[in-house]
């Protein structure tokens, strides 16, 4: 069996490095494959996201400055979508380049191992705040139990994951499944495409 670029939970466990490493601005990219500059990437996106997703929910805001952050949040969603994709495309290549051949009536899986990998960057950032919830002193024991139970689900959502992916990237680089590679295109942010925006 071919081996797929990435070992997942050595991958999920580094994420946590990085997003502290992006709090203190000190993050760096890494050097290395398509592949992986892809996927750090999706962290750095998925980071900004979550700052501009906190901050549009303040009531202290103006609206002009609510009205910014939610046009931040549609293009770095839209960035999102396309690294989604561009991750698919590079493992599908790399899928075909290793296996030579690929039955083109092969079962394929519902959810692209890419969006697995967002779904599982996001769930890093979950648990991330979720642990710093749980060490705040100003909090009340309410408020850290509630964080720490919400803390386990999401580890444990985490742990299936994980092994969502592996079966999946297994299935993929064994021949049993096809990875199909397909942009999601989506509408809204197109003025070609989205009728509001051509008023």
């Amino acid at each position: 069996m071919e081996k797929a670029p990435i070992i997942s939970q050595k991958w999920f466990e580094s994420l946590f490095s990085s997003i502290t490493a992006l709090y203190k601005g000190e993050f760096k990219a890494r050097s290395g494959s398509l592949f992986d500059k892809t996927l750090d990437e999706l962290l750095v996106t998925n980071f900004t996201l979550w700052q501009y997703e906190d901050n549009a929910r303040r009531k202290d805001l103006p609206d002009k400055d609510i009205a910014q952050l939610k046009r931040n949040i549609d293009k770095n969603n839209q960035k999102r979508h396309n690294l989604i994709d561009a991750l698919d495309e590079v493992l599908q290549e790399d899928i075909e380049t290793k296996l030579k051949s690929i039955d083109q009536n092969l079962v394929m899986n519902s959810e692209s191992s890419g969006s697995v990998l967002d779904r599982l960057s996001i769930l890093a950032l979950r648990i991330y705040h979720l642990e710093k919830e749980t060490e705040r002193r100003d909090a009340d024991k309410k408020h850290i139990e509630r964080c720490a139970t919400m803390l386990k689900e999401v580890k444990e959502r985490s742990r299936d994951l994980l092994k969502c992916l592996d079966e999946l990237l297994d299935d993929y680089y064994s021949g049993r499944k096809r990875l199909k590679s397909c942009k999601q295109h989506k509408l809204y942010n197109d003025p070609d495409l989205n009728p509001s925006l051509r008023k």
